[in-house]
C-alpha cells in the first residue's frame, strides 16, 4: 500500500443513490440528473478533474437528500435540487 496526497484541489461528491421507492433515497429527488449537471459544468469549465465531481452512492442521509458533501471544507448540503445548480457552481466552480 502507497499513501499519498489527495490528488484533487477539490472534490464534489454527489448522492445517486436510488433505493427504487424502497425507502426515501437520493435518486427520487433528482440526485442522478444534480450529480450530471455539476459534473458537465466542471468539464465544460476545464475544472475536471483538478476539481472533481463525483457521484456517492450513499452518504447516509438519504432522507435529507439530495446530499452533497465538498472537501476539503467539509461542507454539507442538503435539499439540493436542480434550481441550486447555479449557487453551488458560483460557490465551489469558480476557475
Amino acid at each position: 500500500m502507497k499513501q499519498e496526497n489527495v490528488p484533487y484541489e477539490k472534490q464534489i461528491f454527489v448522492c445517486t443513490n436510488d433505493r427504487k421507492g424502497e425507502s426515501p433515497s437520493c435518486g427520487d429527488q433528482q440526485g442522478e440528473a444534480v450529480f450530471k449537471e455539476l459534473r458537465g459544468i466542471a468539464k465544460e469549465r476545464g475544472l475536471h478533474p483538478r476539481i472533481r465531481v463525483a457521484q456517492a452512492k450513499c452518504l447516509g442521509q438519504c432522507n435529507r437528500g439530495v446530499n452533497i458533501m465538498v472537501s476539503p471544507g467539509e461542507i454539507w448540503y442538503h435539499g439540493v435540487r436542480l434550481e441550486d445548480i447555479d449557487a453551488l457552481v458560483k460557490q465551489h466552480l469558480q476557475s
